[in-house]
């Protein structure tokens, strides 16, 4: 169904969940304390406080956020650009 994860992958997942702030994983049900403790354990060692929570019906997925989170200045000065950009016609 879904693949099962390793430390690289949680490495990944949680350098998604500090650039984005959050992150989703789709994984079978059995898997899903197994990640949200990995990546709990990540944000606990940088001392962030994280969010996790699960979806087991079909698709299996898994959630982090960071609570506390925020785009920089420069990326939402982008972003509204991007906006902008996308709303001229």
């Amino acid at each position: 169904m879904y693949g099962d994860f390793g430390e690289d992958d949680v490495g990944a997942d949680y350098r998604h969940l500090l650039r984005r702030g959050s992150v989703m994983r789709r994984l079978a049900p059995s898997k899903h304390a197994d990640w949200r403790k990995a990546i709990r354990a990540q944000a606990r060692a940088d001392d962030l406080a994280v969010r996790t929570w699960s979806r087991a019906g079909p698709p299996g997925e898994v959630w982090a956020v960071l609570p506390a989170w925020s785009l920089t200045s420069d990326e939402h000065e982008r972003l509204q650009r991007r906006l902008a950009w996308l709303r001229e016609d």
